[in-house]
């Protein structure tokens, strides 16, 4: 699990919500394909709908030396100016102005997150504050963001993987997980606080 955690703590007394981002602000599978046209000028179509991983959406099996080239114009390219998931900036901005402070918890690498940062200021999300957890590549249904949002205490966490709700502890939080109905979740079967709200 990656050592470089960026924490913003709030100094103000508005209340968080705590936003993951992609799945829930972002669009990643859309952004695949958009990659992956930069990269190799192919566009892609879907292959099975409703799948977890990008790739196996597309039907795309890289060989070495294309997953090399992809990981690299996808390092330059994409972790800015995503496509947006319909509704996400509407809600934002609607929460903001009644009152919360948004902040990004996510897991992606921390060197990307001020791309991220700018990314989200590019679409005019009021959110000036991300916190990347990274993640256990050796166990990957621990649970990244647990300390985070217990140190946070937002009012609401908002996610759409089972894992990033598991074993979180002593906060007053509601949790809401944005079910993307992936056949292939690898989480799927994860156990969550009973309740826990599905949208």
């Amino acid at each position: 699990m990656t050592k470089d955690i960026i924490l913003f703590i709030s100094t103000n007394k508005k209340p968080i919500i705590a936003l993951d981002c992609n799945g829930v602000l972002f669009d990643y599978h859309a952004n695949f394909a958009i990659i992956y046209e930069k990269a190799f000028g192919k566009q892609l179509t879907i292959v099975v709908l409703n799948s977890y991983h990008a790739k196996d959406m597309y039907g795309i099996k890289f060989t070495d030396e294309e997953r090399i080239e992809f990981d690299k114009v996808w390092d330059e390219h994409g972790w800015k100016n995503m496509p947006m998931h319909d509704g996400a900036l509407e809600a934002c901005h609607l929460l903001h102005k009644a009152g919360y402070e948004l902040i990004c918890v996510t897991a992606m690498p921390a060197q990307f997150v001020g791309r991220l940062l700018e990314d989200l200021r590019l679409h005019e999300f009021p959110i000036d504050k991300v916190i990347s957890s990274g993640y256990d590549k050796n166990n990957f249904h621990k649970n990244p963001k647990k300390q985070i949002i217990e140190d946070l205490h937002p009012v609401v966490f908002v996610d759409d993987l089972r894992r990033n709700f598991k074993d979180i502890q002593d906060v007053h939080t509601k949790l809401i997980f944005i079910d993307n109905q992936y056949h292939d979740d690898p989480n799927q079967y994860d156990q969550i606080y009973r309740g826990v709200p599905k949208l």
